[in-house]
Order: C-alpha cells, then sequence, then structure tokens
C-alpha cells in the first residue's frame, strides 16, 4: 500500500472497445509498461485500466498512444480525493 500520487502521475481509464477487437486491443494496452493491469467490465466502456507514468505529461502522452493504436478515445479519471484504509496488514 502506497500513497498514489507520491510516485509520479496515474489514472484510472477506460475505453469502449468493439467487441470483436477487445482481446487485440486488451492485449495493446497490456503490452505497454505504463500499464499495470487492465479487465473487461461489462459497460459501454467495456475495458478498464490503470496507467502510471513519472508525470503528467508521460502519463498524457501514454494515453494518447493508446488512443492512436487502438482509434478509440480513452476516458481518463484521475484520483481527485485520498482515502486511508486500513487494512490491518501486517
Amino acid at each position: 500500500m502506497f500513497a498514489a500520487r507520491r510516485v509520479g502521475a496515474s489514472t484510472l481509464a477506460a475505453l469502449a472497445a468493439p467487441a470483436e477487437r477487445l482481446e487485440e486491443i486488451a492485449a495493446r494496452i497490456s503490452a505497454r509498461p505504463e500499464v499495470n493491469h487492465n479487465y473487461q467490465r461489462e459497460h459501454h466502456y467495456n475495458l478498464w485500466f490503470v496507467a502510471t507514468a513519472s508525470d503528467q505529461a508521460r502519463l498524457a502522452a501514454a494515453l494518447g498512444a493508446i488512443e492512436r493504436e487502438t482509434g478509440c478515445a480513452v476516458l481518463s479519471m484521475p484520483l481527485e480525493q485520498e482515502y486511508h484504509i486500513d487494512l490491518g496488514l501486517i
């Protein structure tokens, strides 16, 4: 567990991938070093992922590259309010 804003820039992002291209687009997104995971959801925005970069400009460049490579607009949802949840982990 760490404070996300202390390690650079990050965002939760989503895009609406055509069903017939979902696996291909997911693979392209997963191949990017800025993306640590992605997952499918049952929603118009059916592919969600978390992207991180050293700063906001590099994050924006990565999201722009994803848009160009996939042909899908990326919806970026950066953290607005940070909350501390004590999970009791040792």
